[in-house]
């Protein structure tokens, strides 16, 4: 699969499954074009000027960071931190 939201550790895919599977499921939550989201993804609505109106402002940059972030929430370390976030809240 090419990733348009590809994150800077994708080598680890083979070996980290988890990280692999937080990966793509950000990959198809911003190229999803079954018309919830008009062929724009979730990012591009994070980062819009006007949040129902994005107008391409998210720059390669943007998708590397945000999608290495995604991808290390799969990680041992990120998971730990998911856990410790759900078991703090109120």
């Amino acid at each position: 699969m090419i990733m348009r939201n590809k994150g800077r550790w994708c080598h680890r895919f083979k070996d980290n499954l988890d990280e692999a599977d937080f990966a793509v499921a950000w990959e198809e939550l911003n190229t999803s074009f079954d018309g919830r989201l008009d062929g724009r993804g979730v990012l591009d609505y994070l980062l819009a000027e006007k949040v129902n109106s994005p107008m391409g402002e998210v720059s390669d940059r943007d998708r590397e960071v945000a999608a290495t972030v995604i991808q290390w929430l799969g990680s041992s370390v990120g998971q730990s931190f998911l856990r410790k976030v759900l078991e703090d809240e109120c």
